[in-house]
């Protein structure tokens, strides 16, 4: 693979820039073309790419195709580059994609992540008494000096940002859809449920006037649910369901099948759930598996405990996990992103259960097989089946 030799002075003025602004890698060729304004970022972007069109210029068709593979799959799938001849236009594309992967493999290093260190937290540089407030499982505990917002916990004017598995498919914005209805939960039941959530360590904090909140919006539906085996200690097991590649959900998180396991003793059902990420759907050198263990004591019918936390699985073992079943101990590693202790209603057990599966409609069809039938419509179902159907 060639690379371009690029200003690494630069380079990381740009990366800090972009961060600080709260500028996603792949906005940078709205900011190249003029489209977004920030002076500072647009001179800066565009010396890089003045540089890197030179370089690109000396490179043959086969030594560009091969640097536009080298890009993350992230960033490949939105730039569709033509490597085949030496254009100018042409050119600054590939520049700036180019600079766009840089950007998002610094964002975005997961060994970084799944190998945190947090003694260098840029969070406890700041506010070294947060670190009093951690576990074992290194989640903050939240009380009410601790602002919760969908996008972040506000502490003393400042905005520190959820941990990336807890973003839509680990890159962009947080999951509001969950984290709103945590937060409402935790609202309405700190009194006597006890919170905890995972943060962001590493990245920049902002003061509150200059945080600009972004939220993604989907069509998502929390399901009902029917509790009347919930406290039967001879109602466990295991059941699989498995994804329709038909189905439009496919496009966004490609995933093979989700487990749901149950098992009793000494009084307390324990629920786990795991969804199973699928060949190609990884990041770096792994698969990551969204997981949530609960546990419920059948005679005080109280559900006492819900965690969520993300299983991390090497790419070369994963075949492993994948031909395996709940219960099941063999991940690399467990990163826990929330925890709730105490009393949990049944209500908000599942929709918050459900939203932190974002992306995951089997996790809905489990709960309400009925209701997953009439909320998501055969073309969404199953969209091969929906096209047949209208030609007859």
């Amino acid at each position: 693979m060639h690379e371009l030799a690029l200003d690494n002075r630069k380079l990381k003025e740009l990366i800090k820039k972009c961060r600080h602004f709260s500028i996603k890698p792949l906005d940078l060729p709205s900011y190249e073309r003029g489209i977004k304004q920030n002076q500072n970022v647009r001179e800066l972007l565009s010396e890089l790419v003045d540089a890197a069109v030179q370089d690109l210029l000396a490179l043959s068709s086969d030594e560009k195709k091969s640097l536009v593979k080298s890009f993350p799959p992230a960033i490949g799938m939105f730039s569709d580059l033509d490597t085949s001849q030496n254009d100018e236009k042409e050119l600054r594309r590939i520049a700036v994609y180019y600079i766009v992967a840089e950007l998002h493999r610094s964002n975005f290093s997961f060994k970084a992540i799944v190998n945190e260190n947090i003694d260098n937290s840029t969070v406890f540089q700041i506010f070294p008494e947060l670190k009093e407030r951690l576990d074992k499982d290194n989640l903050l505990f939240i009380d009410g000096e601790l602002i919760m917002h969908d996008y972040g916990i506000e502490y003393k004017d400042y905005i520190i940002q959820y941990h990336r598995f807890l973003r839509s498919r680990y890159l962009s914005y947080s999951n509001s859809g969950f984290l709103g209805r945590w937060i409402t939960y935790y609202q309405k039941t700190q009194s006597f449920n006890q919170f905890r959530i995972a943060i962001d360590h590493h990245s920049t904090l902002k003061s509150k006037e200059e945080y600009d909140q972004i939220l993604e919006f989907d069509t998502w539906y929390g399901p009902a649910f029917d509790p009347e085996k919930l406290d039967d200690p001879n109602y466990v097991g295991l059941t699989l369901l498995g994804r329709n590649k038909n189905s439009l959900f496919e496009h966004e998180y490609k995933l093979h099948r989700t487990e749901f396991f149950w098992s009793f003793r000494d009084g307390i059902k324990t629920f786990e759930t795991e969804e199973i990420s699928d060949d190609g759907q990884w990041y770096d050198c792994y698969y990551f598996n969204k997981y949530v263990h609960s546990e419920r004591n059948i005679t005080q019918k109280v559900t006492r405990h819900v965690d969520g936390a993300v299983k991390v699985y090497f790419k070369t073992d994963y075949a492993n996990r994948k031909s395996a079943n709940l219960p099941n101990k063999d991940s690399y590693t467990k990163i826990k992103l929330w925890r709730i202790d105490g009393n949990v209603d049944l209500e908000n057990w599942i929709n918050l259960i459900t939203f932190f599966y974002k992306g995951n409609e089997m996790v809905y069809e489990y709960f309400d097989p009925v209701g997953f039938e009439d909320k998501f419509e055969l073309r969404v179902r199953d969209f091969e089946a929906w096209k047949k159907q209208q030609e007859s």
